[in-house]
């Protein structure tokens, strides 16, 4: 006993000394974060000490009490942890674009946001990674940009308008072709969205043999799985025929894709969405911990909310509103739906008074309405007809008006002025709080948003553009005891870093960049929600991307200190192994 006590007096004395430089007699810092409670991204414990930052780089970690600095920050009893890395993304198009307000992301570097993971559910903005890599330069960033090559993006470039099948074998070679000039290009990976169009046609095959090209780069897939859901999201009752895709396929094939490719693989976003699947995170748990007790190295992402979903949405399908006799083989995403003029409330009420199209109708409405959480979980968010309706659940209203819930959305869709076609748009609440936390407790799920920048944020839009990690740490770690403090911070710093292979960033160590948060975690306060989602945190008082403060005393500064991660402009680092933190 007295021996093992010894080795870990040696061993936590070595890791100090593998974190911590300790420099000899006074230095000059471009930056000094004095006084600070360190949570260095490991996962370990805090520590005491002053950060030295010269130029974009961390370059002393501890006692510096004889340093000076041109800009010296007092962390007196507040946290400074790594900049938070999101690994799902949505930023990319408003960071190419013209506008220097979007390129500021404030509601990204507000809640901690140093890095993003961008080209999302397999889509590039522009193509190619070239072009996309030049886009970002040109105007500037607030955050560091991951780049990766969108298998969407790819497909879409080879098969075209075409694409409603499985790729030929010449076709997935021309996709290998345009994935190694992306990974030759400065990407990190291939992002997937097999449950969109175009990625939904493709086949296992097709997306384990481009990731054995991006295992040549030791680059790493994620993906929007093809299912998280009882059904996939283009596919209701009267769609599905024979054989039907779950969230265990999706999980499944990721898993296929680790294990046969040999790359890290990550499902993204992860989710158990709507009643019928509640209690699900145990079976992809079960078979997370199986593949990677064989050694396929599977991540997930998640952000931390039971809710789901960008923006508002409505209930009804969208072939509801079609004319009767209308083709649905196409799915719930089929172009179709988006021709002008095709939508209205009267074929609604054809459809519904059809013999044939009525019973299919009302079936398709109940099973969208259990998917988006049931009747009790729809929150009304936009009501043009009446406001009186916003924050009340569909429950409510139906009851008050003597109807059920589905002759409720009907009425809604009847009733309404035209702007909105189903009358009312709701903020659905398909999570239970159960799946939530068991994806959150374990040790390969990282953070990420799935949003973007948002300007003007319109009634429905999800809080996590504002609160994904206030929202962690406020409510799962402070509020609810669910997950520690370090283990919250390693989610979102160190875990993303060692998934991407990213080799400065994530921690807090000398010869890192200095992407850094000095948090107040006392006063830190989630304030976004469903009614009020563009509500910005409290408590990130100072936020800084490459030794550049983005969040100063609280407020953002609008500077673009960003860079494009180029991975062939780094020495990427093979991914560490895992272990079980705080």
């Amino acid at each position: 006993m007295r021996l093992r006590k010894l080795f870990r007096r040696f061993y936590l004395a070595s890791l100090m000394v593998s974190v911590i430089a300790w420099p000899a007699g006074a230095q000059q810092f471009d930056l000094l974060v004095r006084n600070g409670r360190v949570l260095d991204g490991s996962g370990s414990p805090e520590f005491r000490a002053d950060v030295g930052i010269l130029g974009d780089t961390i370059t002393a970690v501890g006692k510096l009490s004889d340093a000076s600095a041109d800009r010296v920050i007092d962390a007196a009893g507040r946290l400074v942890v790594p900049g938070f890395i999101d690994m799902h993304s949505h930023a990319d198009r408003a960071l190419i674009s013209s506008s220097r307000r979007a390129r500021e992301a404030r509601n990204l570097v507000l809640q901690g946001i140093t890095t993003v993971v961008v080209g999302p559910d397999g889509r590039n903005p522009i193509w190619p990674i070239t072009d996309e890599i030049a886009a970002y330069r040109r105007g500037g960033t607030a955050l560091n940009v991951v780049p990766m090559v969108g298998h969407g993006t790819v497909r879409g470039e080879v098969m075209g308008n075409d694409y409603e099948r499985p790729a030929t074998a010449e076709e997935i070679e021309r996709m290998q072709m345009l994935v190694r000039e992306g990974m030759d290009a400065g990407a990190w990976g291939l992002g997937a969205g097999p449950e969109y169009r175009p990625g939904r046609f493709s086949t296992t095959e097709e997306l384990i043999a481009l990731a054995k090209v991006v295992a040549d780069y030791d680059g790493f897939y994620y993906a929007h799985q093809r299912s998280q859901s009882p059904l996939p999201r283009w596919q209701t009752p009267s769609i599905a025929e024979g054989w039907r895709l779950t969230g265990t396929d999706g999980m499944k094939e990721t898993i296929a894709i680790g294990r046969v490719s040999g790359i890290r693989v990550v499902g993204s976003h992860i989710k158990a969405k709507g009643p019928s699947t509640w209690g699900h995170s145990s079976v992809d748990v079960l078979l997370i911990e199986q593949a990677r007790a064989f050694g396929v190295q599977v991540y997930l992402d998640q952000y931390p909310y039971e809710t789901f979903g960008g923006g508002a949405t409505g209930v009804i399908p969208p072939w509801g509103f079609a004319p009767p006799g209308t083709d649905r083989a196409g799915g719930n995403d089929a172009p179709l739906w988006r021709t002008p003029g095709l939508l209205n409330k009267d074929n609604l009420r054809r459809n519904l008074d059809n013999e044939a199209y009525g019973p299919l109708l009302i079936a398709d409405t109940e099973f969208m309405l259990d998917l988006q959480g049931g009747a009790d979980r729809h929150i009304v968010v936009l009501a043009p007809h009446d406001s009186n309706l916003i924050g009340k659940t569909l429950t409510e209203v139906a009851k008050a008006n003597g109807r059920t819930p589905v002759e409720q959305l009907v009425d809604f869709a009847m009733e309404g002025d035209g702007s909105v076609q189903s009358g009312v748009l709701f903020r659905p609440v398909a999570g239970h709080r159960f799946d939530v936390e068991n994806y959150m407790k374990q040790e390969y799920t990282a953070t990420g948003t799935d949003g973007g920048v948002t300007l003007e944020p319109q009634p429905g839009q999800h809080p996590r553009y504002f609160g994904t990690y206030s929202r962690k740490l406020a409510h799962y770690v402070k509020a609810r005891g669910v997950i520690s403090l370090p283990f919250a911070i390693r989610s979102s710093t160190g875990l993303p870093a060692q998934i991407i292979g990213l080799p400065d960033r994530g921690y807090v160590r000398a010869g890192q960049k200095a992407d850094l948060i000095v948090l107040d975690f006392e006063r830190l306060e989630d304030r976004a929600t469903i009614l009020s989602p563009a509500r910005p945190p409290v408590g990130f008082d100072y936020v800084m991307v490459n030794g550049v403060l983005t969040v100063d005393d609280g407020q953002p500064t609008g500077t673009l200190p960003g860079v494009v991660i180029d991975r062939t402009k780094v020495k990427p680092r093979r991914a560490a192994t895992d272990s079980v933190r705080g």
